[in-house]
């Protein structure tokens, strides 16, 4: 067997403790939803898990280890990630209130808030040190093909988290849009989404190798 029921099944709870663990990826999607509610939410979920298989990728033809040896290659991710949120910040308090209120999002805003999602996560460089350090713990030399298991361990790690962040962008979209029911709270839950995005920034940028 590929991989053993013993340590899959361990690999499953170390995922979902790791995935309910409050983080960038969970308060992007809070803050997606909050902003545009609970499609924009699972799209920001959706587009995190798509940044995520980039890593997975990256960690089977081992371009990833390149982060845990060049602090440059590391500084310089850190910094386009913290670059991008912080734009997305700016732009959520420069918003207007109207443009978060309207009933209906288009398509078009969701590609924005799942390609957001997307490159979030691929510019975060804790996630490509992250595949380095944890996946192999669960790969057996002996049991076959060391880029099939980590490719297998990647895909449902990638799973349990879409599970998560897509209940957490539908749970804080349902809150966004009660909120915005009421009048003049759309530009207050703008300003919460722009906090979260540059507070992340500040946190991705204070970001140092582990």
């Amino acid at each position: 067997m590929l991989i053993e029921p013993g340590a899959l099944g361990l690999f499953i709870l170390s995922a979902l403790a790791l995935n309910l663990t409050p983080g960038p990826d969970m308060l992007f999607t809070t803050a997606s939803g909050l902003k545009q509610g609970p499609r924009a939410g699972v799209v920001a979920a959706l587009g995190i898990s798509a940044g995520s298989l980039v890593h997975i990728l990256l960690a089977i033809i081992g371009v990833t280890a390149i982060f845990k040896t060049s602090e440059l290659a590391f500084d310089i991710l850190r910094f386009a990630g913290a670059s991008y949120l912080l734009w997305i910040g700016i732009r959520s308090f420069s918003a207007r209130g109207g443009d978060l209120s309207r009933p209906h999002v288009k398509s078009a805003d969701m590609f924005i808030v799942f390609r957001r999602g997307m490159l979030t996560n691929i510019f975060n460089p804790k996630v490509a040190l992250f595949f380095i350090a944890f996946l192999p713990q669960f790969v057996s030399i002996e049991a076959g093909s060391i880029a099939l298991q980590i490719l297998i361990l990647g895909l449902l790690f990638n799973l349990t988290g879409l599970l998560c962040n897509g209940g957490v962008g539908l749970f804080s979209g349902g809150a966004g849009r009660l909120l915005l029911q009421r009048p003049g709270t759309a530009k207050w839950v703008s300003r919460i989404s722009g906090t979260i995005f540059i507070g992340l920034a500040i946190r991705l940028a204070l970001t140092e190798r582990a």
